[in-house]
């Protein structure tokens, strides 16, 4: 059985609201100046048995994390993070604090969101083109020229995104893995409401030949 760990937090004077975990109700464990939020006597091995299992807990995990960052900042871990033990928690975070609490003083007022961009298609007016011979043909190649003028104007777009919000975020990571779907990664102001409204209409205008949809605030490093 391991010390199931969710996340990392300062101490705060205000009471928080502990939801449900995994099997049982989550606790707090503080060293010094650094709190984690942890469930107890959870067996990696059990909840990683089946897909179905392995599934429910990953929902958890990020269940948990979402709901108490509501409340206050904190460092999510990733999942599957156990120790053995209280005592070898509190030394890995006795010997880890300087760094922890440095890297949470900076993410106070941080939150971070996925901008998601799913490319537009050209309308294919090729079979309604009612014409034969030559003219057949020259439709055919505009067709085609506008369809490569499109694509380019998609990938221009694309960059001019990406310098956008490079200027403008904190540790922005950009992926272009899928070949119909790119989303963005990036660092924001918590308090920051123009960016959900006006900035993101405003990207949306500047990339008309992608369709953009915008997260909702999640925890650094999510």
């Amino acid at each position: 059985m391991s010390i199931y760990v969710y996340a990392l937090l300062v101490p705060t004077a205000s009471p928080l609201v502990l939801p449900f975990g995994m099997e049982r109700n989550i606790e707090l464990v503080y060293s010094s100046g650094l709190g984690a939020i942890v469930e107890p006597e959870i067996s990696l091995e059990v909840i990683q048995a089946t897909d179905e299992r392995l599934l429910q807990a990953v929902l958890n995990h990020d269940r948990v994390i979402r709901e108490l960052f509501q409340q206050t900042p904190l460092l999510p871990l990733r999942f599957g993070r156990g120790f053995t033990s209280v005592e070898k928690l509190l030394n890995y975070l006795e010997n880890h604090q300087e760094q922890y609490l440095e890297t949470l003083t900076e993410l106070a007022d941080k939150v971070e969101y996925t901008l998601k961009l799913t490319p537009c298609d050209l309308l294919n007016d090729s079979d309604t083109i009612d014409v034969r011979g030559k003219a057949y043909l020259l439709a055919k190649k505009q067709r085609y020229q506008t369809q490569q003028a499109f694509q380019a104007q998609q990938c221009e777009q694309w960059e001019l995104l990406n310098e956008l919000i490079l200027k403008a975020y904190t540790n922005v990571i950009c992926e272009t893995r899928q070949s119909d779907v790119r989303q963005i990664h990036f660092l924001a102001q918590r308090n920051d409401s123009t960016l959900s409204t006006q900035q993101f209409s405003l990207w949306q205008v500047q990339c008309s030949h992608w369709q953009l949809a915008l997260s909702e605030p999640l925890p650094p490093y999510h």
